[in-house]
């Protein structure tokens, strides 16, 4: 009759403790009341805002467009501007004998000083020019493309940027739900451990085990906290890094929300957003060679000023007109240059398109391997809970051999921990899935 009250005891222990175990599929957090959970957008969008890669290239947009207005003001608006000269050249005179200095002479032949004939005794300019370039809207244009790709290239780097942050904290993300998740597993185990202490308790008193039963249960309970906290160690640690790749100052722990990543559709033969750049950056060779080929073409310009020119001070009132005219520059030869600037454009342009062809081989053998590693999970997981089933099935088992005195509470224990593990291991199974399917949704981009 003891051993029936007992065996009823610790049966009844035990069917609590099967409640328990069949809800760790979704374990609870903790005991201490839970933040408010903050979801991966949060740290994304805090992360493209924060990234100084981007706002610098989000800067050289700006720049690039200020740079196609200002050329196309360059070669397409007039240039007006004022001059003005004064420049004194006087003599020292020396006819009708002595020495006389003169600032603007009057016929001297013999003198000290700079040539009459060239100097006059100085310069005096006050002039207003303009200088128009004539149908130069194809120069502005051509001027401005590269520019204007640059832009485009700008915006593809900051996708790119913004591509690979977004991995980076995804990753992280995924890595800090894997620790919570370890530590919510270690406190269920530890509840189980304590539930099952009791219970092993029970039947020590009762003379059915040994102290060293109880014994075993409390070294296990002490490594179930020595894990719990390298776990919370690492959960922080993992935080703290999410926070940082975030661009976030908080040091707080804060609970995270559930994640469900699935897998992207296939881009097929679309261009990728890895080697869009390439094609850009072929078109800027193109647009450098127009550029180039500009000189070839004849440069017309109007010109024209209007002022005071003299080269004699006493005729300064009279001395005020104006000018106009055309000039002309058109390169002829240059030792077939143009020839020799095309071939290399033509050569660069190689290279970018063996850049284009060997990342699109590569990403694509990255994508088939990745695919093979999530089907390998998929098997993996379906062999998990097959041993669920089975040790679900052996746990009935032993709670009637256990009722019967047939049975050690240990091995009903040992049992218990394992499916426990084996639940764990398969979530953990699946977060690693999440991070493989987000190595392919970065790929496959």
């Amino acid at each position: 009759m003891r051993f029936v009250s007992a065996g009823f005891g610790c049966w009844t222990g035990l069917v609590g403790l099967m409640t328990q175990v069949s809800g760790l599929a979704q374990p609870p957090i903790a005991d201490s009341p839970r933040p408010a959970q903050k979801a991966l957008s949060f740290y994304l969008e805090n992360a493209r805002q924060s990234s100084p890669l981007i706002r610098d290239n989000q800067n050289q947009l700006l720049g690039n467009a200020l740079e196609a207005k200002r050329l196309q003001a360059l070669y397409t608006k007039p240039l007006v501007q004022v001059t003005g000269a004064v420049q004194f050249a006087p003599i020292f005179s020396t006819d009708n004998g002595g020495v006389r200095p003169e600032l603007n002479s009057k016929g001297a032949s013999r003198y000290y000083g700079y040539d009459l004939a060239v100097s006059n005794g100085g310069l005096y300019q006050g002039l207003v020019n303009v200088t128009q370039p004539i149908s130069n809207l194809f120069r502005a244009k051509a001027f401005a493309e590269p520019f204007v790709l640059a832009s485009q290239i700008g915006q593809t780097v900051i996708g790119l940027g913004q591509h690979d942050v977004e991995r980076i904290v995804t990753d992280q993300y995924i890595l800090c739900l894997q620790d919570r998740l370890q530590v919510q597993y270690t406190d269920s185990l530890l509840r189980l451990l304590n539930e099952q202490r009791g219970i092993v308790q029970k039947f020590v008193e009762s003379s059915l085990l040994k102290q060293s039963d109880l014994t075993l249960v409390d070294i296990e309970t002490q490594t179930q906290h020595n894990l719990r906290v390298g776990y919370q160690t690492a959960y922080r640690r993992d935080i703290l890094e999410l926070n940082a790749l975030s661009g976030l100052a908080d040091t707080t722990l804060v609970d995270l929300a559930p994640l469900q990543l699935t897998l992207a559709a296939d881009i097929g033969p679309l261009e990728s957003g890895f080697t869009r750049r390439y094609a850009l950056d072929s078109l800027a060779l193109l647009a450098q060679q127009t550029i180039f080929e500009l000189r070839y073409k004849p440069q017309w310009n109007f010109i024209a000023n209007g002022g005071l020119n003299t080269s004699y001070l006493p005729d300064l009132p009279r001395r005020l007109g104006f000018s106009a005219g055309v000039s002309l520059v058109w390169t002829l030869y240059d030792g077939h240059q143009k020839r020799l600037n095309s071939q290399r454009t033509a050569i660069l342009q190689q290279s970018f398109g063996n850049y284009r062809q060997f990342i699109d081989t590569q990403n694509r053998v990255r994508r088939e391997r990745l695919l093979g590693e999530l089907s390998g999970l998929a098997e993996r997981l379906t062999v998990f809970r097959q041993q669920l089933t089975g040790y679900e099935s052996v746990l009935s088992s032993y709670r009637r051999e256990l009722l019967q005195g047939q049975l050690s509470i240990i091995n009903y224990i040992t049992v218990l921990k394992n499916m426990v593990a084996v639940r764990r291991d398969m979530l953990l199974l699946q977060s690693n899935r999440q991070l493989l399917i987000n190595a392919y949704n970065y790929y496959n981009w």
